[in-house]
């Protein structure tokens, strides 16, 4: 058990997190394709300045949405890095704990 203060790794926390992210990416994906086909389907069978203007409208959101998700998928990318280096920096510390540094650390 870790001492107050020390910096833990909970890999099955991480994981769940992580899932969960991708999950809610899909989830915006979905959104976005269906605003898509609703405005396609007004386009079909709507025509006029009122409908040319909302699809210019929609159009102006999709690309501010697409931004968003650009963002959110890059902070899912950016966490999955700092997890892989966190596993890298427990791996390391665990290799030199025969010389007792890593458990000297722990508060052992």
């Amino acid at each position: 058990m870790a001492t107050p203060g020390m910096l833990t790794k909970e890999d099955e926390a991480i994981r769940q997190v992580l899932a969960s992210l991708e999950q809610q990416i899909e989830s915006m994906v979905t959104a976005g394709r269906t605003v898509e086909r609703i405005k396609e389907e007004l386009a079909g069978g709507y025509i006029s300045g009122a409908s040319t203007v909302f699809q210019q409208r929609v159009d102006d959101w999709m690309t501010r949405y697409q931004q968003v998700i650009g963002a959110f998928e890059r902070f899912v990318q950016s966490t999955q890095g700092a997890n892989q280096i966190l596993t890298a920096a427990e791996d390391e510390a665990r290799a030199h704990a025969a010389d007792g540094i890593y458990y000297g650390l722990q508060g052992d």
